[in-house]
């Protein structure tokens, strides 16, 4: 069947396309492949390589799937096209099929793809040989129109002594003898072929004496013979009539010659059309069986000989017995139906999913005097469809599971977050998980669900997992087996009883149970609930085994995070006491500066959260501002307290308090910038502080706002060598320097937060 087979491939990853013919050729498939990637290369392989079949991906660089399926069935109509791509929304799965795919398999279940590739190739054959047969069924039929509407009998007189007495134009144009060469001959000697003369000899005499003879009043078929000497079919009617007390017989000649070779052509046909898989019947108007080929026999069950006569409606099941009527009036009205799905019955009684196309039947004045149907066994397609449905029903499922396990933050949020995922996603009435308990009962306790009235449901279960009739379930199962457990119909499943009541009364007739495992043990269970039977399948159950897998982990990982924010928070507390604790130390030295690092720590903060800084340089602000005078218990406590002026050596070591404070500092392992913090806080923008002489971004931000609200601080408050200057002066002075000594925008947000009240009360 592969001899000679050419595919085309329209795929940008070399990989995916070698994956997709190594896969062909393991299946003994043998062909020649191109591979293309742009639409004009795909449009000039669709005539010059003239692949058998095409294969291609959904998404290229600069070109699509569905564009390049519209080229396809516009320029090789006969090719069959099987889409070759990751996994697929189902709506879009059956629009590629409405629109003229063949099929298409995922990427990552290439093991499809050579059945495909055969059933497609038989399918595009079947196709072609059917549309042949109609095409020179078509051919036939007006070529007998023809032949009706412009044929005329010859008509013949010839007298007792055999001579031709009438010869008529229809004559001439059979024969080849015009009137005047005709006439006065001997009939027999002129048409008849040789072997036929001593028979017709014979019969001749006795109608001479008679006016009788063996083919008198008969219509017979016989040879004639042509003026080239070529024989012919005829169809010849004889009758006798007296002249002048004389036999004359009179002949009517149709040239039969078109009619041998439509009955050949129609024996053909037959043969065709009863060859062919599909179901090909013919109906009277009233619906009543007259043709059944042998794919209607194989398809339905009858032979023909127990169906032919019966009405077509036996073939319908009760609930679709006005849609054979409604079929049926459509067709008589006129109008052809055309791959109509819908369900029908066997002999078996077995129901079929068949697509069906309706033609009227007309006879020869043009009235509608039959139905013509071709019916196909679609049962495999659907099933295949309702396969391709729940496969991305589960993938959907699985993948938005997978989006809320990334997000996940809180334990108890996980689970109903999956839970409602399941439902929402995977369109299942209900789902819930439940955690494990080692108590003497061996409880099962629900922890979180998702449904309507699924708490209702849940609650009113009493598992246990302990191996008794409460623990026969699949929860139960689920959790000593360490295995997934399956109730495929609720309402037959033995195992289900104690629930089976409530569970019908919900809507549930099928469910699941998967074990959710960490290190190896059972922690736990998620329960899916189905409003169908039989909906969980091997390669569903695959999916959903990895959704536990995925869960139990996700379960594992929350616990480890809420671990590590627990140990964090303790860190982070440990820090602020530390802090605290420094802070406390540095103003038991100097009464006159008690709480002034608590109070620049006060407005900085402020400061920075008008700024609009990231969280992160707040806590950096507030932490290092508390502290940010840890230097100066190096200096002694009478210079730091003395009200009168101070000398320039008592003036430089103080101005070492930031460089002794960061020395303290840096090898503490703080999350924010702290040491430098305390080293910067007294640089300038203009380049004038000290230690380093830093200038604009050079010096942290958060020094740069610690600069500010230390001045503001110092100004409003107390002093030993001066009094208190207040509010407006701090913002004068702060104004007057901003863009020399202080940055302009923490300036700005400096005055703001003051203008609006006093942040130290």
């Amino acid at each position: 069947m592969t001899e000679g087979l050419k595919i085309l491939l329209l795929e940008d990853e070399p990989i995916d396309a070698e994956l997709a013919t190594r896969a062909l050729h393991k299946a003994g498939i043998e062909f020649s492949p191109l591979r293309v990637e742009t639409r004009d290369a795909f449009v000039a392989a669709l005539k010059d390589f003239r692949p058998d079949i095409v294969l291609a991906d959904y998404r290229l660089p600069a070109f699509d799937g569905l564009e390049a399926l519209a080229i396809a069935v516009d320029q090789a109509p006969d090719v069959p096209f099987i889409f070759v791509s990751g996994a697929m929304g189902e709506e879009f799965a059956i629009e590629t099929l409405h629109q003229g795919a063949a099929d298409y398999v995922i990427k990552d279940r290439l093991g499809k793809l050579a059945p495909a590739v055969s059933r497609a190739l038989q399918e595009a054959a079947e196709r072609r040989l059917r549309r042949r047969a109609e095409a020179e069924l078509a051919a036939s039929e007006e070529r007998f129109r023809k032949i009706a509407e412009s044929a005329q009998d010859g008509l013949i007189t010839v007298d007792q002594g055999e001579s031709i007495t009438y010869w008529n134009p229809a004559a001439e144009r059979m024969f080849g003898y015009s009137a005047a060469e005709a006439v006065g001959r001997n009939l027999h000697r002129l048409l008849a072929p040789a072997r036929y003369r001593q028979a017709i000899q014979q019969g001749w005499d006795r109608f001479c004496e008679t006016g009788q003879g063996p083919v008198v009043g008969h219509t017979l078929e016989m040879s004639g013979q042509r003026k080239n000497g070529e024989e012919f079919p005829v169809e010849l009617s004889i009758s006798s009539v007296a002249i002048d007390g004389h036999w004359h017989a009179t002949g009517i000649v149709r040239d039969i010659s078109e009619r041998h070779r439509a009955e050949a052509l129609r024996r053909e046909l037959a043969a065709i059309v009863e060859s062919s898989e599909d179901a090909i019947i013919g109906k009277a108007a009233d619906g009543r069986i007259t043709t059944w080929n042998s794919g209607a026999e194989k398809m339905y069950g009858y032979a023909a000989a127990d169906i032919v006569g019966k009405q077509v409606n036996q073939l319908a099941p009760d609930d679709r017995q006005q849609e054979v009527v409604d079929l049926l009036d459509a067709v008589r009205s006129g109008k052809s139906v055309a791959h109509y799905e819908t369900v029908r019955i066997r002999s078996d009684g077995r129901l079929i999913e068949v697509s069906l196309s309706l033609s009227p039947i007309r006879d020869s004045s043009g009235t509608i005097s039959g139905v013509s149907t071709i019916a196909r066994d679609i049962t495999a397609r659907k099933a295949a469809e309702r396969a391709i449905q729940r496969s991305n029903r589960f993938l959907r499922t699985l993948s938005r599971c997978n989006e809320t396990l990334v997000h996940a933050t809180e334990e108890m949020t996980l689970l109903e977050d999956m839970c409602r995922v399941v439902v929402e996603a995977g369109g299942f009435p209900m789902a819930w998980v439940a955690y494990v308990e080692h108590d003497a009962a061996r409880s099962v306790r629900p922890v979180a669900q998702f449904g309507e009235r699924a708490a209702d449901y849940v609650n009113a279960l009493h598992l246990t997992w302990a191996d008794c009739e409460r623990g026969q379930g699949p929860t139960g199962r689920a959790v000593r087996s360490g295995q997934v457990q399956v109730a495929t119909d609720i309402a037959t499943d033995a195992n289900f009883a104690p629930w089976r009541s409530p569970a019908l009364e919900f809507g549930y007739r099928s469910s699941v149970a998967l074990p959710l495992k960490a290190d190896q043990q059972v922690i736990g269970t998620l329960n899916i609930y189905a409003a169908e039977a039989g909906v969980f399948g091997e390669e569903e159950l695959g999916l959903l085994a990895e959704l536990a897998a995925d869960l139990a982990f996700g379960i594992v990982t929350v616990r480890g995070r809420a671990a590590q924010r627990d140990s964090a928070l303790k860190l982070e507390h440990a820090l602020e006491d530390t802090i605290q604790a420094i802070a406390t130390t540095i103003e038991a030295r100097d009464p006159y500066t008690a709480g002034h690092q608590q109070r620049v720590s006060l407005l900085a903060t402020a400061i920075a959260r008008e700024m609009g800084v990231a969280d992160a340089v707040v806590a950096g602000v507030q932490r290092g501002a508390v502290i940010h005078d840890i230097g100066k218990v190096y200096v002694p406590a009478e210079i730091l307290n003395r009200p009168g002026k101070l000398s320039d050596i008592e003036f430089s070591l103080i101005r070492t308090h930031s460089q002794v404070g960061y020395d303290i500092i840096k090898d503490i392992d703080f999350p924010w910038p702290i040491a430098n913090i305390i080293l910067q806080h007294h640089e300038r923008m203009d380049g004038s502080g000290y230690p380093n002489g830093l200038k604009g971004e050079e010096i942290l931000l958060e020094a740069r706002i610690i600069a500010v609200a230390d001045v503001v601080e110092a100004m409003m408050n107390h002093r030993p060598y001066r009094a208190a200057l207040g509010l407006d002066a701090a913002i004068t002075e702060i104004e007057s320097c901003a863009g020399g000594q202080f940055d302009p925008q923490v300036v700005a947000a400096c005055v703001r937060v003051m203008r609006r009240g006093n942040v130290f009360a």
